[in-house]
């Protein structure tokens, strides 16, 4: 149901499947792509950008700009593919609640319920026993609070907006980068050099990305094992 926290984001049953829920997991499948190439080309981009201030601290100008050039060009596809990840949650969620022709009774309706009977003291103690979570106060809080008053729908929403949140933080980053063409030498290694709290931002914004598709990744499992023991008791007390 949950083996990794983008391509089974929404928990998805290994017995209980069907057409729209592959659907919905091949969505999500695209999403894990842009979200791991997204940060590992920020990652790339900020080593091309510590290149450029090496070579401008060395005096090689050309160098310089050649790996700032290069720092640029790695953040604008990091921008791509989160503008892509993005667009693919959009799409699931629009799937999941927004067309008509979703079946009423496909189990990730049907689950939807069972949000807000989880035990999420009991969920958040057992992640913490494991090694499996941060203070609570670091995310887990907020994810718990969305999806316990609007279930999965309320969970989207919130990865949605720090999708977005993320994007523009990386574009204020991509902004204070471009606004250095001009500097040269060691003033334009000052310059880079200063922006470790616009590249702790976005940093710390794919983690904390990464850490609410986990816990809402738990939380809608531990959704659907709740439902799915409804569902066995009824089968038990018809038979």
């Amino acid at each position: 149901m949950g083996m990794g926290p983008i391509h089974c984001v929404l928990g998805f049953s290994l017995d209980r499947g069907n057409g729209f829920s592959e659907e919905l997991e091949r969505r999500s499948a695209v999403m894990e792509v842009s979200f791991r190439d997204g940060f590992f080309k920020l990652q790339l981009g900020v080593g091309a950008l510590h290149d450029a201030i090496d070579a401008a601290i060395a005096g090689d100008e050309r160098r310089m700009d050649e790996r700032r050039a290069a720092g640029l060009a790695e953040l604008g596809d990091c921008n791509d593919e989160l503008t892509a990840l993005g667009a693919a949650l959009v799409r699931v969620r629009a799937d999941l609640f927004e067309r008509g022709e979703v079946d009423d009774a496909d189990p990730l309706v049907t689950r939807e319920p069972f949000f807000a009977a989880l035990d999420y003291e009991g969920v958040y103690a057992d992640m913490v026993a494991h090694g499996a979570a941060l203070p609570r106060h670091v995310f887990w809080d907020e994810v718990a609070a969305r999806v316990r008053e609007s279930g999965s729908h309320g969970g989207l929403r919130l990865l949605d907006r720090q999708i977005r949140e993320l994007q523009s933080d990386l574009r204020a980053f991509i902004a204070g980068v471009e606004s250095t063409a001009r500097l040269r030498g060691r003033t334009f290694a000052k310059a880079l050099h200063d922006s470790s709290l616009s590249v702790a931002t976005v940093m710390l914004g794919y983690t904390r990305l990464l850490t609410t598709f986990t816990y809402f990744s738990v939380l809608c499992e531990q959704a659907s094992l709740l439902q799915e023991s409804a569902f066995e008791a009824e089968i038990a007390a018809a038979s």
